[in-house]
């Protein structure tokens, strides 16, 4: 989200972080899950064991990408790391933490929403789908670029553009959708992926998404430059897309910051759908991320990998957990 967005939060943070702190100590539970969030979890984390309540961590915080000691801090700290990943189940491996990876939690919902009965209509034309985000500061930053570039891609390659709005968001963030040609969708999201040609995608989960889908992306992302250039500094990844990070090597193309306008999207994509070499291979990458993101079952195995730490404490990870 960025570090000046989050300011504006501390305040509801710090009583949320008071409040957690006395219901720990009225409840006394017999263990606590941590769901990514490093900053205030690291505070509620001193507390927790300050009250002899084990640590779980779960989605573990991706600090291994920018703050390597807090990743080390976390694996001292936790009873067990359930990751989403297997490549951070080995970072944590190797800094001393009994870590499991349960996979991913999206390869069911993606499989259910493709099961779900379609609402669209026959597929005519090409299709371009739009994921410009899922909040506010986002689609004012992704929605003008990603339409305009839409817009022209429509006219001259005669596609069929759709947008997925996010729930809870109001159609009023998606100006001038209807004299640009872009149809508005508010569900069916799996469905349009997996019948799309090329996907215009603002960087987060919805990337993994579209590669479950098997849908060639163009991943963008714009946060405010104070961010951006605190990011840089701090962030030791050659990537931003999950895509490209699960897979450890470049298989979409990303474009970030001042490089998000509707020129360079209009070029990115007008190069990918002329070419089907092209497109044919990023399908394959595609492929072998959603691999990676492991079977079905993913909440089960974490379910399974919290009962296991808070009933036995065990300091070695579990077959019974890991995935296949």
């Amino acid at each position: 989200m960025g570090f000046s967005e989050v300011l504006e939060k501390l305040p509801a943070l710090w009583r949320a972080l008071r409040a957690l702190t006395q219901s720990v100590l009225e409840r006394r539970p017999a263990g606590a899950v941590l769901i990514d969030f490093p900053d205030f979890h690291g505070l509620l984390a001193r507390r927790l064991r300050r009250a002899g309540v084990p640590l779980i961590y779960y989605v573990s915080p991706q600090v291994w990408a920018w703050r390597r000691r807090r990743a080390g801090a976390i694996a001292r700290q936790a009873r067990r790391i359930i990751t989403l990943f297997p490549f951070e189940a080995e970072i944590y491996r190797r800094l001393g933490a009994d870590a499991v990876c349960a996979g991913h939690p999206l390869v069911d919902d993606v499989r259910e929403g493709l099961e779900r009965p379609s609402t669209l209509p026959r597929k005519t034309r090409r299709r371009l789908v739009l994921l410009p985000g899922s909040r506010t500061g986002e689609l004012s930053r992704h929605w003008k670029p990603m339409a305009e570039a839409a817009s022209r891609l429509s006219r001259r390659l005669d596609l069929e553009v759709v947008a997925v709005k996010a729930p809870g968001l109001p159609e009023r963030l998606f100006p001038e959708a209807d004299a640009l040609g872009i149809r508005i969708a508010d569900s069916g999201i799996h469905a349009l992926l997996a019948t799309a040609d090329l996907a215009f995608v603002a960087s987060g989960t919805a990337t993994l998404e579209a590669a479950l889908c098997g849908a060639p992306m163009v991943v963008v992302y714009r946060t405010s430059p104070v961010s951006f250039a605190i990011g840089r500094l701090l962030v030791n990844l050659r990537w931003i897309s999950l895509v490209n990070i699960v897979a450890g090597q470049e298989v979409v193309p990303e474009l970030l910051q001042g490089d998000v306008t509707a020129q360079r999207l209009e070029r990115e994509g007008e190069a990918l759908l002329s070419s089907p070499e092209r497109l044919r291979a990023m399908r394959q990458g595609l492929a072998q991320v959603a691999l990676a993101l492991g079977p079905p079952g993913a909440s089960e195995r974490a379910a399974d990998a919290v009962l296991e730490a808070v009933e036995s404490g065990a300091n070695a990870p579990s077959a019974a957990v890991a995935l296949p």
